[in-house]
Parts: C-alpha cells; sequence; structure tokens
C-alpha cells in the first residue's frame, strides 16, 4: 500500500522567523543530579477482567520535546509561520514518500510553498491519520512492527504513540541512489541526512520525523527529514 500524502500549506508569502526562538527550558539541559520524568501511568483497572500486566511507564524525551510540541500544534492549527520557524533555512526541510512511478523526494525552504508529496492525498486524511501525542516518549529501540497486524485501525506496533529515539538507522540508509529528486540534489540531501541527531516515529500513521540540531551548545532543534512512507507495503 502506498503512502498518498501531502503537507497542504501554501507558504509562498511566508518569511523565515528569526529571532523567535525562546530560551530552552530547564527540562532540555543536562541535568544528571535530577529525576528522568516518566510518562503518568494509566489508572488501574478495577474492573476484575483478567488482562496482561501494563509495560513499565517509559522516560519521557527531553532531547526534542518541545520542537515536537510546536510541530503538532502546526499541524494541528494549519500553522504556516510556526512551521517555518521549525525549517532550517541551510538545510531545507526534505518530503519522503512514495509516489506513482517510486520513492520521491522533495526539497522545500521556509518562507516558499510548502510543495505537496502526493497528487492526490486530501487533507482530511492527514488530519484523520496524525492524531496527537500527549507526551513524546524516550527509547533506545523503536517498537517493532508485526505486518501482519498492520491495517483496519492497527498500526502493527507492538506499542503505540510517539517515540523519540537515535537516528542512527537513518543516517546509514541510502534512499538517494533510487528516488527522483524535487527541489535539492542528491549532495545536499546526504549532507542533511548526516546531520540528523534524533527521530521521532508516530505509530498511528507510521511516519518518522527527523530532527537536526543546530550547531553550538544548546542549539535548537530543527525539523529536516519527513518520512511518509507506510510502514508496510501490500
Amino acid at each position: 500500500m502506498r503512502a498518498q500524502i501531502w503537507l497542504p500549506w501554501v507558504l509562498a508569502s511566508s518569511l523565515l522567523c528569526t529571532g523567535c526562538e525562546s530560551p530552552r527550558t530547564g527540562e532540555e539541559t543536562d541535568a544528571p543530579s535530577r529525576a528522568v520524568p516518566v510518562a503518568t501511568p494509566l489508572p488501574p483497572d478495577t474492573s476484575g477482567r483478567a488482562h496482561r500486566p501494563l509495560p513499565p511507564a517509559l522516560p519521557l524525551d527531553t532531547e526534542v520535546a518541545a520542537a515536537w510540541t510546536r510541530l503538532q500544534t502546526a499541524l494541528r492549527r494549519h500553522d504556516a509561520a510556526q512551521l517555518n520557524q521549525l525549517i532550517d533555512p541551510a538545510l531545507g526541510l526534505w518530503v519522503v514518500a512514495d509516489g506513482d512511478t517510486g520513492l520521491v523526494i522533495t526539497r522545500v525552504t521556509a518562507g516558499t510553498a510548502l510543495r505537496k508529496a502526493s497528487a492526490r492525498a486530501p487533507l482530511l486524511r492527514l488530519e484523520q491519520q496524525f492524531q496527537t501525542c500527549p507526551a513524546l516518549l524516550a527509547v533506545a529501540q523503536f517498537p517493532e512492527i508485526d505486518c501482519g497486524d498492520y491495517g483496519h485501525g492497527r498500526s502493527g506496533f507492538a506499542r503505540d504513540g510517539c517515540f523519540a529515539g537515535p537516528a542512527a538507522d537513518f543516517q546509514a540508509v541510502d534512499v538517494w541512489s533510487r528516488a527522483r529528486l524535487a527541489g535539492g540534489t542528491a549532495a545536499q540531501g546526504r549532507a542533511a541526512q548526516a546531520r540528523v541527531g534524533r527521530t521521532v516515529l508516530h505509530t498511528r500513521s507510521g511516519w518518522r520525523f527527523h530532527f537536526a540540531q543546530a550547531p553550538g551548545a544548546g542549539g535548537r532543534w530543527y525539523l529536516v527529514f519527513v518520512d511518509l512512507r507506510a510502514p508496510c507495503i501490500s
């Protein structure tokens, strides 16, 4: 099954907002002596039904949580200006999607038209698939997917939610030799890929969002890649 998804915001008249960055909160700084926050556990089931025990609570991500919150807000509100602020002016934003004739990777920049990744994906479908998550959970390894359990409202992943983890797998994958490029070159794409330091998996849609941190201590996180491919191809 091919993902026919597009990001439908027109940003042609928007200008990249510079100097709008807010200072990093205490949660985003290194604090080894502080307890690591964890997601709030679900209330106990008092119905008396037999069920498997809940897995332990995962720690909350403190690296890209602020950028992820801004991204969810921008997508939910269709806020082009806020989305612009998440795009690095030098690296741009690379949209990865399955097209009719194979893989398509489109580079867009802040202040320009954010091109659609597919010509036939309605806005309603995007809103239905992208359900916001109350918390971004940190993992060392992303939940595995069972494609036999994928579809009909099921994500197929062993655990649902939004998970932030290492980007080593994405940095190592070669998507450029078999992709049709628009708005950028393979050399630019590989340079942006090498800068990615954190990946967020959104299990309900199967999409992956890859972030890069600006150079320097306390640099802000930018959204560099959006991978809209379906996790399982039928």
